[in-house]
C-alpha cells in the first residue's frame, strides 16, 4: 500500500482501531496525518510524536463530531496546515452496555447520542470534507461493524447497537451517489467488535471502491 503525499484524517484516533489505523497509514507513507480527539488529548499526542518520528507530519484537532462547527473548523484546519485531503476515515464512534431484558435503560437519551455519533458525525464530517477531498478525487472510509450484516448473540449491546451499522451501510451508499459528481469514493468498513486490537490493511487503492482489513489481537 503506497500513500506518498497522500494527506489523512482519522476521527477518533487518538486510541484502538482509529490509533492503528494512524499508524498504518503512516507506516504506508502518507506524509500527513491529522488526529481527531474529543477527550484523549494526551493519546492523540502521544500519537502524533510516533508519527513524526516516522517522518511525517502530524495534527491533533480536537472536535466532537456531534458539532458541526467543530467538524467544519476541523476540516478548515486541515486545509490551512495540510493544504489538502485525500483519505476521511470516519472512525469516531460510541456505544452503551446494556442488558438485553433491560429495555428502560434503552432510553431516548441512549439512542439519540449513539445514533448521532455514529450516524450522524459521519455524515458531518463527509459532508464538511467533501470539497477538499474532490480537489483530489479523494476516499472516505466509514468504520461501521459486521453487527450490520451478521447478528452477534454476544455482545448485549445488539438491540441498540444494530441500528447503526445499518444506518451506516445504508448512509455510505446514499453519500457514494452523492459524491461520485465530485471524484469522491466512500467505503464501509465492517470490522468485528474490537476491546483492544489493531488493524492491519490488506489493500487499499485510491482509485477503486475496494478495501478491506483484517482485525487483530493487538500484542500490546
Amino acid at each position: 500500500m503506497e500513500l506518498k503525499g497522500k494527506a489523512a484524517l482519522v476521527t477518533g484516533g487518538a486510541t484502538g482501531i482509529g490509533r492503528a489505523t494512524v499508524l498504518r497509514l503512516a507506516r504506508a507513507g502518507a506524509s500527513s496525518v491529522a488526529i481527531n480527539y474529543r477527550s484523549a488529548k494526551a493519546e492523540a499526542e502521544k500519537l502524533a510524536a510516533e508519527v513524526r518520528q516516522m517522518g511525517g507530519q502530524a495534527l491533533c484537532v480536537n472536535a466532537d463530531v456531534k458539532r458541526d462547527e467543530q467538524v467544519r473548523q476541523m476540516v478548515q484546519k486541515i486545509a490551512d496546515d495540510f493544504g489538502r485531503l485525500d483519505i476521511l476515515v470516519n472512525n469516531a464512534g460510541i456505544t452503551r452496555w446494556v442488558d438485553l431484558c433491560d429495555l428502560e435503560s434503552l432510553s431516548d437519551e441512549v439512542w439519540d447520542e449513539i445514533l448521532d455519533v455514529n450516524v450522524k458525525g459521519a455524515f458531518r464530517c463527509t459532508r464538511a470534507a467533501a470539497k477538499l477531498l474532490a480537489q483530489n478525487e479523494g476516499v472516505v472510509v466509514n468504520v461501521s461493524s459486521i453487527s450490520g450484516i451478521v447478528w452477534f448473540a454476544s455482545t448485549n449491546a445488539m438491540i441498540v447497537w444494530l441500528p447503526t451499522p445499518l444506518a451506516t451501510h445504508e448512509r455510505t451508499v446514499f453519500a457514494w451517489k452523492s459524491l461520485m459528481s465530485n471524484s469522491t469514493q466512500e467505503i464501509a468498513l465492517l470490522p468485528w467488535t474490537t476491546p483492544s486490537y489493531s488493524v492491519r490493511f490488506t489493500r487499499f487503492a485510491l482509485r477503486y471502491p475496494t478495501f478491506s482489513v483484517s482485525i487483530v489481537k493487538s500484542t500490546s
